[in-house]
């Protein structure tokens, strides 16, 4: 949030929101369907052939999410915060 504009920051949180609940939805349906896709719920045997793809799908998210984690970021230097020093308050007056 700190890359937008305050007047757009309500929107930008809205987009990140929703596209983080559809990613979630479209997550758990693709491990659902890799699960029913290679066994299902008829025995223990077959049960466990559709759990462990879903399973390495599942590990390769969290090592995907964890890279993420990762990488370096980039912040803009001329945000609302730019002109602040570490113990200024938010909108106090600077001497300069």
């Amino acid at each position: 949030m700190s890359t937008v504009r305050p007047e757009k920051q309500g929107i930008a949180s809205g987009a990140n929101n929703a596209i983080r609940e559809v990613g979630g939805a479209i997550g758990v349906a693709s491990l659902a369907a890799v699960f029913s896709a290679q066994g299902g719920y008829g025995s223990a045997s077959s049960f466990v052939d559709g759990l462990v793809p879903a399973l390495w799908g599942a590990g390769a998210v969290a090592l995907a999410a964890a890279l993420a984690l990762l990488m370096p970021q980039q912040r803009k230097a001329d945000g609302p915060a730019a002109g602040l020093a570490a113990g200024d308050a938010a909108g106090a007056p600077v001497a300069v």
